[in-house]
């Protein structure tokens, strides 16, 4: 027996602007629920045909997991069609990474859940295509959620598949040429999420080049991003992972979502680093150790050059400095600075 019945939010505002290819989310209140979801709404226009309306949310429903975000309902206006969510107010990564890395301890539990997920996806037959920082959002309990199925596409019989319209700047090189690919898609995404987390937005953004052609090209050789440069605190180990997940070569890339989490697991810290840009240019890295002093480098911007300073502080005190001989330097070129942080993370670990 078929039940017609009506349901219905409200509109507060709209959230994550400018982040949907073909959509616009926004902040709801359903009183039938009685709380704030979050409405995906898509114009019926961006459809081919009728019969598509519901396929992603067919696939969210299909593909139900802790480290996936759930649709609670789907349903259709004369224009739109409206996909609506639970709201979370702890937002995307991408909120995260806008001005700064994230915390080494921190990428590794981000990017394990995000991995937990496509697993979980691939195993019930999905290609998702479009893992991205404002695509990872996160839990009342904090938990990294993979959000967004609208350019995925169901694996066919051989894995390949006819790629969707893509970003220019997350496009994995094997799409550019031929148009098709197959889950391993997917790692290169999140091998490129990785790299973002790591280094923050603006090291990752700033690398683009501004037209398409040469962003393409720069793509297919594996050089945006370009995979030597790094902040300076990210592990050797960590890079190594990255540049594994971003081979231009799918066939070189770690093979499953589960393979890349079970090497990501293996990686241990030493010093696990948080980052906070300083007012007026420059960042201050620090590194809690239970029962010790925490350890801070600081890069700061003196007008066109550039100071490395290492302190040790307890919790409540005035900073001390270390390593004054060896890891202070003042009136660096920004390259220079880099370079000698470099020996300086290093040294730390020591």
């Amino acid at each position: 027996m078929k039940v017609v019945g009506s349901i219905s939010y409200t509109k507060r505002r709209e959230i994550g602007v400018g982040q949907g290819m073909n959509s616009k989310v926004y902040l709801a209140e359903d009183s039938q629920l009685g709380g704030e979801v979050a409405a995906k709404e898509i114009d019926k226009s961006r459809f081919p045909t009728p019969a598509t309306y519901f396929e992603e949310a067919q696939r969210m429903f299909a593909v139900a997991h802790e480290n996936v975000i759930a649709i609670q309902y789907a349903c259709e206006t004369p224009t739109t069609i409206s996909l609506v969510m639970p709201y979370y107010q702890n937002g995307s990564l991408a909120d995260r990474i806008q001005d700064r890395p994230l915390q080494l301890s921190e990428v590794q539990r981000v990017m394990q859940g995000v991995l937990a997920g496509l697993a979980h996806i691939h195993l019930r037959g999905y290609i998702h295509f479009d893992v991205k920082p404002s695509n990872v959002l996160f839990s009342d309990v904090n938990k990294p959620m993979v959000a967004d199925f609208g350019q995925s596409r169901e694996i066919s019989a051989t894995g390949v598949v006819t790629v969707p319209p893509l970003y220019r700047n997350a496009q994995p090189p094997e799409t550019l040429n031929t148009g098709t690919a197959t889950a391993l898609a997917d790692i290169y995404h999140v091998g490129l999420l990785m790299y973002r987390a790591l280094n923050g937005d603006p090291f990752f953004t700033s690398q683009l080049p501004a037209h398409p052609v040469i962003l393409r090209t720069q793509i297919s050789k594996g050089k945006c991003p370009d995979r030597r440069r790094f902040m300076p605190h990210v592990p050797s180990r960590l890079r190594t992972l990255v540049r594994k997940a971003l081979r231009v070569k799918a066939a070189e890339r770690f093979q499953t979502a589960t393979e890349m989490m079970d090497a990501l697991s293996r990686v241990s810290l030493g010093l696990d680093w948080s980052v906070e840009p300083i007012l007026l240019g420059g960042f201050r890295w620090k590194a809690s150790r239970p029962g010790y002093c925490d350890v801070l480098v600081e890069l700061t911007d003196q007008g066109g050059t550039w100071d490395v300073e290492t302190f040790t502080q307890k919790p409540g005190e005035v900073k001390r400095k270390k390593g004054k001989g060896q890891n202070w330097k003042k009136g660096l070129s920004r390259d220079d600075a880099y370079a000698h942080l470099e020996d300086v993370f290093e040294a730390l670990l020591e």
